[in-house]
């Protein structure tokens, strides 16, 4: 038997030396004993920094005083837990029991001539305080966005869906961090199938750290190779609640600001919450114009490749030669150009990330100003492709999720090498199998490009637009929900 699993035993000092030795001697985890007489006293172990058991200490110590002992009879379990009723307590029996408590800021008390120790929730670690999400910026709506602290983002979450039906399962992952993974659910809408799936995939995770949401994501995702995410992250709890009320399932992780939401569609990646916040007239106009950006930062450049280099007569004749005339002093093909260019414009993104916020912004600003008209006069990029590279740019900014924009970004590449051997055959090919990968994609056995196919005409309404709350009377039949009905009139 390993000393984790080794029982408490009625000896507080072979309790101590077995504790510490799991812990390898840890010289942050405190040890105080607290003596009511000269030979009668518990112990009370917690991590420095992780847990703050002082006002806990003094509830006990202020009782402490007022109990009359005549027989000098040790303090009990039960005496403590009686003067301490606001703090949760939990009784454990066994080593790694407490070690695991221990690690999650939990306070334990050792009590002489007891096998059984008490454990109260002290966690006392500084956090961010709620803030609205810096990678999911909104006019309308919510402004609060989760932090590093999974109680406060599961509290979140309640407070903008505050129902019964609400259900939060732990999980414990890694055998080395053993971080605490949350699994919300609305009971009676979400698919039991689905859920099972997931709590299935959660717990066959091997690995010994699991420190980020993407350790999950790169785990349970259904295909590990495709550039494209089939889980959703996101940071605002009311993207969480409205999920959550469709049927899907959330994904939280202590430590970490971000939420993972499954299944996940391809299309969703248009979507924002704040399409509800908006009339459905805007809206629809605004999800329609993140569609045409997203086909725009995908294949408008490879088209420019594939039309100047092979297909002239699509272009009206002056327009042709007012390209001619820019391109002329360029010493190579328009493909090399226009693949120098936006490497160009990803580093000076990259680049603009990377620097401290108050610099970052300054140097893409300056570095696509002063960098893209410095090239045009030395004769090295035409000015046609500093726009053309300018306005794709632009437009990847437009689409909400990240991760989709990234992939998209990346496949685009791929697009402008095939436009700039194949030309539009190579574009209409590379296209076909764009199409063919996302097709096979499932996610949590959900059809990655639903509701286009397999095609379901009442969904696709609200895919492309934002049908009218009056006109949303089932939830989407995508998620095989158990509950579709929204309202009856």
């Amino acid at each position: 038997m390993s000393d984790t699993e080794s029982k408490v035993q009625p000896d507080i000092q072979v309790n101590l030396n077995v504790i510490k030795g799991v812990m390898n001697y840890t010289q942050d985890l405190i040890e105080k004993n607290i003596y009511i007489h000269e030979n009668n006293y518990f112990t009370v172990l917690y991590l420095s920094g992780l847990a703050d058991p002082s006002p806990l200490l003094k509830i006990i110590s202020t009782n402490l005083n007022h109990v009359e002992q005549p027989d000098r009879s040790p303090i009990g379990m039960t005496q403590i837990e009686r003067f301490v009723t606001e703090f949760s307590a939990r009784y454990i029996d066994t080593i790694g029991q407490i070690v695991d408590d221990l690690i999650v800021g939990q306070t334990i008390f050792l009590f002489d001539g007891s096998s059984t120790a008490i454990s109260f929730d002290t966690l006392a670690v500084n956090t961010r305080s709620i803030k609205e999400p810096e990678n999911e910026v909104t006019i309308k709506g919510p402004h609060d966005g989760f932090n590093e602290l999974l109680e406060n983002n599961i509290a979140l979450v309640r407070f903008h869906c505050p129902s019964p039906s609400l259900t939060v399962e732990y999980r414990q992952l890694g055998k080395i961090t053993k971080n605490r993974v949350a699994i919300l659910s609305m009971k009676g809408i979400v698919s039991e199938e689905i859920l099972q799936e997931i709590h299935q995939r959660i717990s066959n995770i091997p690995y010994d750290s699991v420190l980020d949401a993407n350790y999950l994501e790169e785990w349970i995702t259904d295909d590990r190779v495709t550039l494209f995410p089939l889980l959703e992250s996101t940071e605002r709890p009311d993207r969480v609640a409205g999920s959550l009320l469709e049927g899907r399932v959330a994904i939280m992780l202590n430590g970490v600001p971000m939420t993972l939401l499954a299944p996940y569609l391809f299309l969703q990646s248009f979507q924002v919450n704040e399409d509800y916040y908006w009339r459905y007239h805007i809206a629809s106009a605004l999800r329609l114009l993140r569609l045409f950006c997203g086909f725009v930062t995908l294949y408008l450049p490879a088209f420019f490749v594939a039309t100047i280099t092979y297909h002239h007569e699509f272009l009206p004749t002056r327009f042709l030669m007012s390209i001619a005339q820019g391109q002329e002093p360029v010493p190579y093909p328009t493909l090399v150009e226009i693949l120098l260019m936006e490497v160009a414009f990803e580093i000076l993104r990259e680049a603009g990330l990377r620097l401290p916020r108050q610099v970052g912004s300054a140097v893409s600003i300056v570095g696509a100003l002063v960098i893209g008209q410095a090239a045009v006069q030395a004769g090295i990029i035409s000015p046609v492709t500093v726009i053309l590279v300018s306005f794709t740019g632009i437009c990847s900014f437009t689409l909400p999720s990240n991760t989709s924009a990234f992939a998209i970004r990346m496949l685009r590449f791929a697009m402008i090498i095939t436009a700039g051997f194949l030309g539009y055959v190579g574009i209409i090919t590379a296209g076909i199998l764009l199409l063919v990968h996302l097709a096979s994609l499932r996610s949590f056995g959900v059809p990655y490009l639903s509701p286009l196919a397999p095609f379901n005409l009442s969904m696709s309404t609200d895919i492309f637009i934002r049908r009218p709350l009056y006109m949303s009377k089932r939830r989407p039949s995508i998620f095989r929900v158990d509950e579709r009905e929204r309202f009856r009139r």
